[in-house]
């Protein structure tokens, strides 16, 4: 099972931020010019939640084929070793 994080509880309060000021803004309470700034908020820190978990995962990934590249460099150097041998 996967463990909440802080960043995935704010990216969903920011998405039900949103929801609500549109769901405000439909009964004419916000001005236009205050809702569109807050929504517009809102949107780029979500969207900002949402780079920095791809690249976090896009530095998880060079990692792993770093790393797999040396186990395969290795397995390599291995087999050249025992061909040379024979």
């Amino acid at each position: 099972m996967a463990k909440i994080k802080l960043s995935d509880v704010i990216f969903w309060l920011i998405i039900i931020a949103i929801v609500a000021i549109a769901i405000w803004k439909l009964f004419g309470s916000p001005t236009d010019t205050s809702s569109i700034i807050a929504i517009a908020l809102f949107v780029a820190g979500s969207e900002l939640i949402i780079w920095k978990y791809v690249f976090n995962l896009e530095k998880k990934t060079a990692v792993s084929f770093t790393k797999l590249k040396y186990e395969i460099n290795k397995r390599f150097d291995t087999l050249e070793n025992l061909i040379k041998q024979k």
